[in-house]
């Protein structure tokens, strides 16, 4: 208990440092100072001694199970990747948005990007679904990863409004290529007692990888600066330090290549006749589409807000974010007690609503330590766009896995990821119409009110299912 008590002590005396931020806040570019060092050293040592807590906890047993240590070698290979995974998409996120207000775009046009990037993803999930159901989930994701890299080294240099916009399209398609294997695959390789704790390992795991992730996303750019004698919020120290998630992304594809599937093909009359749980692959689309459509308002543009209305600079927000993440991350491996108390649906659902009234009170706020104290909570209940997950997230999509037949799971992630980033691309669009004149509060508003009503319908349809059937007999885990 001590050492919680320790962690407990950091947080606060780091979350307190916060309160820098508001210095100068009504001063414009005052506000733009990087946070001082000796803030960046507490940062860094909560999350040292967090990690070191965490692997001394698994090391006994003590936080999950021993059952880990009977993890397949397919689900230990997928865990080795989720820390890479973690820091390189929280590294683009947080900056790349960023990076297009520096190169001299304006905020229609950033919306517009994630638009376009968020409808294209959702369009290529289902038939990537399908296709991963049929051929086998590491064929589809290692093509996929491999065209998504690609695009997103394209645009990190293309300046060119027209070409980056094709460039959102193609990397919303290859990202739903390689996005629906994950869930389905890790439900293939464990058995039925161990999927709770492998899926919030797992959730665990990206989370505290993204925290330092955000570190390094407010930490880059003022190395680069410093090296090249140019402004920390310029475009091209952005650039540079989004040039270091590349290499990242290029490692978290080794895993995934390692892995040994055996795959027996399918003919396509088999897999349509394979299909057998309509309603409830419809609720789970229904419920997505009322999730992401309310979380299009808000979450694609954390970073824009805290930029462009509270003026905080790129390492106060990396600051922020990445104390989000580790609050995430710790959290988030306790949740398995929760369900073991709850049941998986009730969970979801309480952990998921506890969080709006956050998300709303974000949107009001004029302060950046208000506004980081409530994006925190928002990201612990409600979580964000990958890696971003809130610490029911792993339930939900564990529980979405196991409700539906073992060669449905792949159409059935693809089916939600569709109505997922379909829904956001055109909430992120109507969004942007508000942000341009200046009003956050109304689509925080918005999107909390869609976001509650989505939940209770998930709540309705599936508490019932949850006490029946808690989970489909497993596939045998290899």
């Amino acid at each position: 208990m001590k050492k919680w008590v320790i962690v407990s002590s950091l947080f606060t005396v780091l979350f307190a440092s916060l309160a820098w931020a508001d210095v100068g806040h009504d001063h414009g570019p005052a506000a733009k100072d990087a946070a001082p060092l000796w803030v960046w050293a507490v940062g860094l040592g909560v999350l040292a001694l967090v990690v070191l807590i965490l692997f001394r906890q698994a090391r006994r047993g003590t936080l999950m199970s021993e059952r880990f240590r009977g993890f397949s070698h397919n689900a230990r290979l997928l865990l080795l990747r989720s820390p890479f995974s973690g820091l390189s998409v929280s590294l683009i996120r947080l900056l790349f948005n960023l990076y297009l207000l520096a190169v001299g775009f304006d905020m229609l046009f950033v919306a517009r990007f994630a638009a376009i990037n968020w409808i294209f993803h959702g369009l290529s999930v289902i038939p990537s679904g399908i296709l991963s159901d049929l051929f086998g989930r590491r064929r589809v994701f290692l093509v996929s990863y491999s065209g998504n890299l690609l695009a997103t080294t394209a645009i990190i240099f293309v300046t060119d409004q027209s070409w980056l916009l094709v460039l959102a399209a193609l990397s919303g398609l290859f990202e739903g290529g390689h996005a629906i294997v994950g869930p389905p695959f890790m439900v293939e390789q464990s058995r039925a007692d161990e999927r709770v704790h492998l899926f919030s390992l797992n959730g665990g795991i990206q989370v505290g990888a993204a925290s330092l992730g955000n570190l390094s996303a407010g930490f880059l750019p003022i190395v680069f600066a410093a090296l090249f004698d140019i402004g920390p919020e310029s475009a091209w120290a952005r650039r540079a330090a989004l040039m270091c998630a590349l290499p990242i992304m290029v490692f978290s594809m080794i895993p995934i290549y390692l892995i040994r599937e055996e795959w027996r093909p399918i003919d396509i009359g088999r897999w349509w006749r394979s299909l057998e749980s309509y309603g409830r692959i419809g609720m789970l689309a229904l419920t997505e589409a009322l999730i992401a459509f309310g979380m299009g308002f808000s979450a694609p543009f954390f970073n824009i807000f805290f930029e462009q209305k509270l003026r905080a600079s790129t390492d106060q927000i990396g600051l922020i974010f990445a104390l989000a993440s580790v609050c995430t991350a710790v959290v988030m491996l306790f949740v398995p007690m929760l369900v073991a108390r709850l049941g998986r649906v009730r969970t979801v659902t309480l952990v998921k609503l506890m969080g709006v009234p956050s998300l709303i009170l974000l949107g009001m706020s004029d302060s950046v330590l208000w506004a980081g104290a409530f994006y925190i909570l928002t990201i612990l209940f409600i979580g964000g766009p990958f890696p971003n997950r809130g610490i029911s997230d792993p339930v939900y999509s564990l529980f979405a896995m196991e409700v539906v037949k073992e060669r449905e799971r792949g159409t059935t992630n693809g089916v939600m990821h569709a109505f997922s980033e379909f829904p956001m691309g055109v909430g992120a669009a109507i969004a942007g119409q508000f942000m341009v004149v200046g009003d956050w509060q109304t689509p925080y508003l918005i999107g909390g009110a869609i976001f509650s009503v989505g939940f209770i319908l998930y709540y309705l349809y599936f508490v019932r299912i949850d006490v029946r059937q808690p989970a489909l007999q497993p596939a045998t885990a290899s």
